[in-house]
């Protein structure tokens, strides 16, 4: 097996990953916990860190069901110390060199985030780490948010 390059920072890997796929069956989207591969068909980049805490998927397809066009994140899991924001940040420059500009986009499950730790908090907010890069959640006229046939909370940075 190849050895990852020594970084602090994202490693392109493929969606074949094996620390990745095991990070991937840990996050709520995940379908088929346990398969060797954890992207969608379509063009796709997968980026880890070195230690095997942090997976980032990207996805290209040129026709969707929900008609979105762009990079989509289709996952993004982070157990590492590292602000969730700043990977994020890392993996749109890393996408953008790669595959150029583009609009970004993810859904975010509203009912798949962890209480607050105190009962004294206020409860977090959907998407949070994507808003604090940059990303608006995506709202209808009279301010609901736009919601998946599943559920799912529309992101989308341009």
């Amino acid at each position: 097996m190849p050895m990852l390059k020594f970084t602090d920072g994202l490693i392109r890997v493929n969606k074949f990953d094996p620390e990745s796929a095991a990070l991937a069956d840990r996050h709520y989207s995940r379908q088929t916990v346990g398969s060797n591969q954890f992207m969608p068909p379509g063009r796709t980049m997968v980026l880890r860190n070195a230690e095997g805490t942090i997976v980032f998927g990207w996805l290209s397809q040129d026709k969707r069901d929900d008609h979105q066009i762009g990079y989509n994140c289709s996952i993004f899991r982070n157990e590492s110390d590292r602000l969730s924001s700043d990977v994020i940040l890392e993996a749109e420059r890393a996408v953008a060199e790669a595959w150029g500009a583009n609009r970004l986009f993810t859904y975010v499950d509203p009912s798949a985030l962890r209480p607050a730790a105190h009962k004294y908090r206020k409860r977090k907010m959907p998407g949070r780490c994507f808003i604090a890069a940059g990303w608006k959640l995506r709202v209808h006229k009279d301010g609901r948010p736009h919601v998946s046939s599943s559920g799912l909370w529309l992101f989308v940075k341009r």
